[in-house]
């Protein structure tokens, strides 16, 4: 039997709606700032994505360019200020584009912890979009996640050195989930796939996942981006449930990204 696929364009708009409702009873117009290096084509993307959302949703949302880490940090400690920005946000670039670990710190350091929407500081108080889209597609897979809901799961991050895994990884240990971190340094990545009950891969590297690294009947989530980590066609058929890329985690994302914003909206009354 084939794997239920997760329809993350449906589930995205029943969020944007809901997102939608809560902007309409507000007295005024959230706003979202993104930070974004247009030399890098997946950052001016995932921009313009975000940026169209936002905007269907009744929330007003300013691109800025930057080039420089340096320049942009007063840039941010500006908007930060600023009490008519609800949230603020650095589109990650990368391969070539990518900042510094240093310079992305001092970025995301710079954003006032109340408007990390993206939940990307330590002390942010919000979870992370990506994290929160995962989670959503888990409830879609059947799971009921509550406190201590994953006790005995077993549960393979692949990329959990990366900014998403790292969240995921806390996250996921919060939940009880027997976490098997898997980053560049793992020798037997093909052993500690088969053995999960869950593989989440977030690396970014087309393809790394197939349908011979899975467990029969695993839950396989795929966060990879632009083209997707996991090989669809040979995962589906051993796989209970899989996320499509594109059309899986992505959409949700921006979706839980833009409830993230419309949260830090509604503490501000």
């Amino acid at each position: 039997m084939s794997a239920k696929i997760f329809d993350g364009k449906r589930k995205a708009e029943e969020i944007s709606e809901n997102v939608r409702r809560r902007v309409a009873k507000l007295h005024f117009t959230p706003k979202l700032i993104s930070f974004y290096k247009p030399d890098d084509p997946g950052s001016a993307l995932y921009t313009r994505i975000k940026k169209q959302k936002a905007q269907s949703v009744g929330i007003e949302f300013e691109d800025i360019e930057i080039y420089r880490a340096q320049d942009a940090v007063s840039q941010i400690r500006e908007s930060s200020k600023d009490p008519a920005v609800h949230g603020i946000l650095v589109q990650h670039p990368s391969g070539e584009f990518a900042f510094q670990e240093k310079n992305w710190q001092a970025l995301l350091e710079a954003i006032t912890k109340e408007k990390d929407v993206d939940g990307l500081r330590d002390d942010s108080p919000f979870l992370p979009a990506t994290v929160k889209a995962v989670l959503v597609a888990l409830n879609d897979a059947g799971l009921s996640l509550t406190k201590l809901s994953l006790v005995s799961v077993k549960v393979a991050v692949v990329g959990a050195t990366g900014i998403v895994g790292r969240a995921l990884t806390k996250v996921l240990k919060d939940y009880a989930a027997q976490v098997i971190e898997i980053d560049v340094t793992t020798q037997d990545v093909w052993f500690q796939t088969k053995k999960a009950d869950i593989v989440i891969s977030a690396t970014g590297n087309p393809r790394i996942i197939n349908g011979d690294m899975i467990k029969k009947n695993a839950i396989v989530i795929d966060v990879g981006a632009p083209g997707g980590d996991v090989d669809f066609d040979s995962v589906k058929s051993v796989a209970s449930f899989i996320t499509p890329v594109p059309g899986g985690i992505g959409p949700v994302t921006v979706a839980c990204l833009l409830e993230n914003l419309v949260e830090a909206a509604s503490k501000r009354t």
